[in-house]
């Protein structure tokens, strides 16, 4: 009966180490992709919201001509800005790394500048403007900071990441 017991406690034992391997395995497979979560986040990102601009051009411009400093360039505000996420989504989720990676890159630049502007909303302007458009512009001021910087933090992250990315 105890060699039986025995027996037993060492199959339970052997089986436990087989699906803790197998556990691990798979979170390590899945740790060293994650960054094309961020890409590919990323891309979901801007083209949902350069679509929204786009459909609502004339809301987006007349909005950016009521911002202090960048009102003057709300015409090209209004079309660059829409047209460079659209660009930067498809890119970010083409076949070519090297040109994933200035996406990346560019995509957190750009976030970064999104968020500089938030932050300077918050602590300067009296009358606060956000066309960010869809859900994004539904968030509070303070709310709208975290998630960008969030982003900002996640892109620095998957840049480091895909530096060091072999298929």
């Amino acid at each position: 009966m105890e060699k039986h017991l025995t027996t037993v406690k060492s199959s339970i034992k052997a089986g436990t180490e087989q699906v803790w391997q197998w556990i691990t395995g798979k979170a390590r497979w899945l740790f060293q992709r994650s960054h094309w979560i961020v890409v590919y986040g990323y891309a979901f990102l801007y083209m949902f919201t350069g679509h929204n601009k786009l459909v609502n051009m004339e809301t987006f411009v007349k909005g950016n001509k009521h911002i202090p400093v960048l009102g003057q360039y709300a015409e090209f505000i209004g079309w660059g800005i829409p047209l460079l996420e659209i660009l930067l989504a498809i890119v970010l989720v083409s076949p070519w790394r090297k040109t994933q990676r200035w996406a990346l890159w560019t995509s957190t630049l750009l976030m970064g500048v999104f968020t500089l502007y938030i932050a300077l909303m918050l602590l300067f302007a009296e009358k606060r403007l956000c066309h960010c458009g869809g859900v994004i512009e539904e968030m509070g001021w303070h709310t709208h900071l975290i998630f960008n910087a969030v982003w900002v933090g996640l892109g620095m992250w998957a840049i480091q990441r895909l530096k060091n990315y072999t298929i």
